[in-house]
């Protein structure tokens, strides 16, 4: 009896393996399948040398490593100098992650964020947005689709519509007073600091207020204290981007099995969560017993006026408004790093002295030439009604060069691009979609090549550098090219796309640009500019950055991943009163 019962537990380990085995076998030949499926499909798509088994993972992932201090389109611009710059390349992960293709040329841009037949509100967003969740809320109007995104695009275009934002004007210029005299503080200590600091606590003083009428006091508070506390509200909205997963880094079995990230990630969600449904149900509170206020009304009040109050419209607000936060601090804090970034060059380069002097003579010629270089926020801040008048008028047209300045820093330091997922050909999409691709930069022919079932990276850092597009000082930081209207018209449809393009560009392009000329305003005559460390003094033009830690210290400062590219370094700078 016992051998019986050894016999018949032997033979059930036998056969359980035996199954495991063939279930083994048949995933692993189905991936085999799948990946040599995708690229026949994708052969004609310029493309690095393949590994058999692993694709681009070794040539390509090398250069993605998460380990690496730099934005991952750096690498990308390896890979396209060495194809010689196609308008666009695969990038083939399989079968470890997706397969991408990586845009680098505005009218393969353009083919696919436009409105089509096929899909009206343009091509949908890629899958991997899925990743920023615990950031941007389920409900994100950067993420949904279709007729739930055209909907919220409807109800929160007043909030962000120009006319309502400059009706804002002195709320913008009160908070940007704030930075102006934390930098003072700094002119007058000597000391290097972070610029990243007092701009996201700007930028997030201002957006707190226009979308929920809230003053988080970012600027006032200090670090650790109150919603900067450890587990406050201004904390987890920081921290979540940095926690989210990364996409696009290669692959790393330390990045994908760490069980810590998304444990703090589930946790500053809760909080982030929680303080803003409170907001939510205030600004719901005050819409119903204050609709005729004479003030003007915050983003969300104006989205939800006339709205039914619901726990499933408290939900959807709050995911509009955590993408609101995140994209109103985050990245305009970034633009306007770079703008003083480009500003601090002026003290040992000769084409940006000379820009300098041309910024400080527009704002001489507007705001007047006194002994106080900041009275621009006088001028701006007078609030009866013809000073509200000029100073729309001043924000919107008085400035050109100014805004040329702004243009030309978002050409060449973008802080986001976007990602679509192209669908598979279906009973539902039953048309191919398909681009036109120069395989080199100079060919004539552009071959047409279907691209449903990939996902597509549109790389702002590449098309805004492509010499094929810019000219040849693509590299170059050149203003004066937004002034030159022959150039400009000369440029395809697309070029200049920091805010992207189609129906889903971004909502709060008008509000970054009227806070970068405001901050442009308040600190070009104010303060002298000098950057510590990787200055850009002793950098070539182009130059790629490693991120390994091999990199000069006076090559110029470069971006890294968190979500969007931010300045590796927080941008350390000191500052002085000229």
């Amino acid at each position: 009896m016992p051998a019986i019962l050894e016999l018949f537990t032997t033979n059930r380990v036998l056969l359980f393996f035996g199954i495991l085995s063939l279930y083994a076998a048949f995933k692993t030949i189905r991936l085999i399948l799948h990946v040599h499926s995708c690229r026949q499909r994708w052969k004609d798509v310029p493309a690095l040398p393949r590994h058999p088994v692993l694709g681009h993972i070794l040539n390509i992932g090398k250069r993605l490593d998460p380990s690496l201090k730099r934005l991952p389109d750096y690498g990308f611009k390896e890979v396209w100098d060495e194809l010689g710059r196609p308008d666009a390349y695969l990038l083939d992960m399989e079968p470890a992650a997706v397969t991408f293709l990586i845009v680098t040329h505005p009218s393969v841009a353009e083919s696919l964020v436009q409105p089509s037949p096929q899909y009206k509100y343009s091509i949908p967003k890629s899958d991997t947005y899925k990743f920023l969740r615990p950031l941007l809320g389920k409900e994100s109007l950067i993420t949904v689709e279709g007729e739930d995104w055209r909907n919220l695009r409807r109800r929160f275009n007043k909030g962000f519509s120009p006319a309502h934002l400059h009706s804002l004007d002195p709320l913008i210029i009160s908070k940007t007073r704030i930075f102006v005299e934390r930098l003072q503080g700094h002119a007058e200590n000597g000391e290097t600091f972070a610029l990243k600091e007092p701009a996201q606590d700007l930028t997030t003083d201002i957006i707190t207020e226009l979308t929920v009428e809230k003053d988080f006091h970012a600027q006032g508070t200090m670090e650790g204290q109150g919603h900067k506390g450890p587990l406050g509200m201004l904390t987890a909205s920081r921290l979540l981007s940095g926690l989210c997963f990364k996409m696009g880094r290669g692959f790393n079995l330390l990045h994908y099995f760490d069980p810590v990230r998304p444990t703090r990630s589930w946790v500053y969600e809760q909080i982030f969560n929680r303080e803003l449904s409170t907001v939510v149900k205030q600004q719901m509170a005050a819409e119903s017993t204050d609709n005729k206020q004479e003030h003007q009304k915050s983003i969300t009040r104006l989205a939800i006026s006339g709205m039914t109050p619901s726990k499933a419209l408290i939900s959807n607000t709050v995911s509009q408004i955590k993408s609101f936060l995140f994209a109103g601090q985050d990245t305009t804090a970034t633009l306007i790093q770079w703008l003083c970034f480009e500003l601090s060059k002026a003290s040992w380069a000769e084409s940006h002295a000379a820009i300098l002097e041309k910024l400080v003579a527009e704002h001489d010629a507007v705001f007047g030439k006194t002994d106080d270089p900041f009275n621009a926020l006088n001028v701006l801040g007078r609030e009866n009604e013809q000073g509200r008048r000029d100073a729309e008028a001043i924000l919107g047209s008085k400035l050109p060069y100014t805004t040329a300045f702004i243009k030309e820093t978002l050409r060449l330091h973008p802080p986001a691009s976007t990602a679509r997922f192209i669908p598979e050909v279906s009973a539902e999409n039953p048309t191919p979609v398909t681009v036109k691709l120069h395989r080199r930069e100079g060919d004539k022919e552009a071959k047409e090549v279907v691209i449903n079932g990939l996902r597509v990276y549109v790389a702002q850092y590449l098309v805004h550098r492509n010499k094929s597009v810019w000219g040849d000082d693509a590299e170059v930081f050149r203003p004066e090219r937004f002034l030159d209207e022959q150039y400009m018209a000369n440029l395809p449809s697309g070029a200049f796309r920091p805010f992207e393009r189609g129906p889903r560009n971004c909502i709060g392009q008008e509000l970054a640009m009227l806070e970068a000329k405001v901050v442009m305003c308040a600190v070009t005559r104010g303060f002298r500019w000098e950057k510590i460390g990787y200055s850009g003094k002793k950098g070539e033009v182009g130059y790629i950055p490693k991120g390994d830690g091999t990199d000069g210290p006076e090559c110029e400062v470069w971006s890294r991943s968190s979500v969007t590219a931010v300045p590796m370094d927080g941008m350390m700078m000191k500052v002085e009163r000229r």
